[in-house]
């Protein structure tokens, strides 16, 4: 069973459901983020539970209650945790209550005067960071004390209006640091095994473009090092579904970021490499039909994901051709002829090819972005293309900031 927005009603999941509800107008607020809506829908069509997706109101703690309390089995862990680790500040506050490293900063701060003493305790260049919320929003650089202020202001702006909160903290920019994720999964019991790890360092102002599964550039040593890390954070919580363990690396040094207490948008890349559909295990496991098993799937090849967003959307976003070519994943909700609506998220498409190494993974996934055709609105296909021929992105030179960098200084991907 399905809910939608009216923008949504044409869209290709509300026809491929078994039954589909519409729980408000386009606008999010009204729709998508209306927990009575949604609850009422499922109370309707007797549905027994309700799965949280990876958006909108996926890490929302107050509708894991409601759920809860109309009968419904919420298919993630529990509310406490997902407040905890929704809170990014207390989650850091958290992962070193149990001895783990985290990026040098503050916790949540309310006073300007504090604000300013600690952002010159920590140096420039530094991050505001959104205490609630995810997704890139409400995260601001600052270079300069000078910009400390006009960065706080729009920055509360960001997160108020994106998560009804105005909470901040600062935190150290790592300089040449890889994004890491350790997938993980608990059963009933809290339990946790770790599925697999990615490497999510291709981001564009923050938001993720490229992963890889596995990290290919950490040592064994250090892979058993992030296993134990992420152990230490959650063994004992009783952490219940999925979830991702996400970390900064930087100078052979694992420092934790924050807790995703949901399905990622990126889990198809440890799909392809474990063989496990991670999906179905969070069902089987939320109903009882499965057990996990305490030995960590085998890594098979390098599974690399490209995510083709819409970019410059406008009134009329149609796919006047949308084709793929053959054997490689691809995980859509368009097809040709779909408009695209202009009030969500502007990913379009996820392509996922798996190799034997990484050499030929990227090799792999040229040959599959140079036979994609879309057309009818503008995408970064290019942009995707440019990155995966250039000879720093197959070497494996990069870090966090490093396509940012280019942006700023006008310089090609493929340089």
């Amino acid at each position: 069973m399905a809910v939608y927005s009216t923008a949504d009603k044409d869209a290709k999941f509300v026809k491929m459901a078994d039954e589909a509800y519409c729980v408000g107008p386009a606008k999010a607020q009204e729709s998508y983020l209306n927990r009575e809506g949604i609850l009422m829908a499922a109370v309707i069509s007797h549905a027994d539970a309700v799965h949280p997706g990876y958006g909108f109101l996926a890490e929302d703690a107050l509708f894991a209650r409601m759920c809860s309390q109309c009968g419904l089995t919420w298919l993630g862990p529990q509310a406490d945790l997902i407040s905890l680790m929704g809170d990014k500040a207390a989650a850091r506050k958290f992962a070193a209550s149990r001895g783990i490293a985290i990026i040098p900063g503050t916790f949540v701060l309310n006073d300007p005067d504090a604000t300013e003493r600690a952002a010159l305790k920590i140096g420039f260049p530094l991050l505001i960071k959104a205490s609630q919320g995810g997704g890139g929003k409400g995260i601001r650089i600052v270079t300069s004390p000078d910009d400390l202020n006009s960065q706080l202001k729009i920055a509360k702006q960001e997160t108020s209006s994106a998560f009804g909160s105005t909470s901040i903290y600062l935190e150290r920019v790592l300089k040449h640091a890889r994004h890491i994720e350790v997938q993980i999964i608990g059963d009933q019991n809290g339990r946790i095994l770790v599925l697999g790890d990615r490497d999510c360092t291709m981001q564009v102002r923050r938001q993720k473009i490229i992963e890889e599964s596995p990290a290919t550039f950490i040592t064994d040593a250090q892979r058993r090092e992030l296993i134990v890390t992420v152990h230490r954070l959650l063994d004992g919580v009783n952490y219940q579904g999925l979830g991702t363990v996400e970390f900064l690396f930087s100078d052979d040094r694992f420092y934790f970021l924050e807790m995703n207490t949901r399905l990622q948008v990126e889990h198809g890349v440890t799909e392809t490499t474990t063989g496990l559909d991670i999906v179905m295990l969070q069902l089987q496991l939320a109903s009882n039909e499965s057990r996990l098993s305490r030995q960590i799937p085998s890594c098979d090849g390098v599974a690399i994901e490209c995510r083709i967003n819409l970019t410059a959307p406008t009134n009329n976003n149609q796919l006047s051709t949308f084709s793929f070519p053959e054997g490689i994943r691809v995980d859509t909700g368009y097809q040709s002829g779909d408009n695209v609506p202009s009030y969500y998220d502007a990913l379009l498409v996820k392509v996922i090819v798996n190799g034997k190494n990484r050499l030929e993974a990227v090799t792999l996934m040229q040959k599959a972005l140079a036979n994609i055709k879309i057309d009818g609105v503008s995408t970064n296909l290019h942009d995707l293309q440019k990155i995966l021929a250039s000879s720093w992105y197959k070497k494996g030179v990069f870090a966090v900031e490093t396509l940012d960098m280019r942006l700023e200084k006008h310089e090609s991907f493929t340089g």
